[in-house]
């Protein structure tokens, strides 16, 4: 077996896009196997392990099933691996949020992730990561990581290049005329906060709305939260919105400005991630925690912010989950 590849996490919010396109994207291309859980794909290329992640029982399974496998090269897309593991390997950093920001985490929680960070920057042959902030965060934090880190950005999934279902749009036209959120309900995405600014959005324009997408809560003062829907339904809820407002206050990439942006939809967001690194002017930034003066200012100007959107959409076309596997392919080939 010439590599092996953690894909545990595919069911996450973030790291589960990028594991599951890495794989579909890698088809055909290099002889590889996966490290499954049972209920989450059903694959001929998986091993099937039991273990759950950040556990003392991962580390033993996990390094137990590669001594079987010995395979060649095994690429973790988290910072977690067996670190008794003595065989060639790769990590992904997607972040560093829980040493930067670690009043959202508990003590264990960052203890562990500097624990394996530092292991991991150490062991890896190549570090991969997803934006150019997050490898100058890494390399910080950790300066024996310059040497070894390189960036891959991901890629937007080609469902928001397209035109959505009708009987999706028909969905997402009840809200009409609505603002977007779109993301986990972690503190660092700072939906809260979000919440609380939207209340002067309201008072300027009465008949926006507010639809977050991603988690569940309480629904009123034209607020909607819609929960996780299938990518069809997401790119309906981009393609109908008025712009898309990100708010994260840390992100290792930032999934929703892109996908709003291959859709055509304005973009509003806070300096994370890749945001500005790949859209650059055309979107609108805020920083601190004024959230609706930039929103009152999209809105007060739309056809300017319309015409952001456009370039927005012509900047992302080239941004592939085809080109990322190709650069994830070359490394691979250079360390086999």
């Amino acid at each position: 077996m010439e590599l092996v590849i953690d894909a545990r996490k595919i069911k996450d919010f973030g790291i589960g896009v990028y594991i599951e396109n890495l794989i579909k994207g890698l088809e055909g291309k290099i002889n590889f196997s996966l490290l499954c859980y049972k209920e989450d794909l059903s694959s001929e290329n998986c091993t099937y392990v039991k273990s759950r992640g950040y556990s003392i029982g991962e580390q033993w399974e996990i390094w137990r099933v590669l001594n079987r496998l010995k395979p060649e090269l095994f690429h973790s897309p988290h910072y977690v691996f067996p670190v008794l593991y003595r065989g060639k390997i790769i990590i992904t950093v997607h972040d560093v949020i829980h040493l930067l920001f670690p009043r959202f985490f508990s003590r264990a929680a960052r203890t562990y992730a500097k624990f394996m960070l530092s292991r991991g920057v150490t062991k890896a042959e190549i570090i991969i990561t997803v934006s150019k902030k997050s490898k100058e965060d890494i390399i910080r934090l950790f300066p024996e990581a310059e040497g070894k880190i390189t960036v891959i950005h991901n890629g937007i999934n080609p469902v928001f290049f397209a035109e959505p279902p009708q009987e999706e749009k028909r969905w997402a036209e009840k809200f009409s005329p609505y603002i977007l959120a779109v993301g986990n309900n972690k503190p660092h995405k700072r939906f809260g906060l979000l919440i609380k600014q939207f209340s002067r959005v309201k008072e300027k324009f009465p008949e926006i709305n507010l639809v977050i997408a991603g988690w569940e809560g309480e629904n009123k003062n034209g607020i909607h939260t819609v929960g996780k829907v299938t990518k069809e339904r997401l790119a309906a809820l981009y393609h109908k919105a008025e712009i898309l407002v990100h708010p994260a206050l840390y992100e290792g990439f930032g999934f929703p400005p892109f996908e709003a942006a291959a859709c055509g939809t304005p973009v509003i967001s806070s300096k994370v991630g890749a945001v500005e690194e790949i859209l650059g002017d055309s979107v609108i930034y805020f920083e601190g925690e004024d959230i609706a003066e930039s929103i009152l200012y999209a809105l007060k100007n739309m056809d300017k912010i319309k015409e952001m959107g456009k370039r927005a959409q012509k900047i992302v076309k080239d941004l592939t989950w085809e080109s990322s596997a190709r650069k994830h392919l070359e490394i691979y080939r250079r360390l086999l």
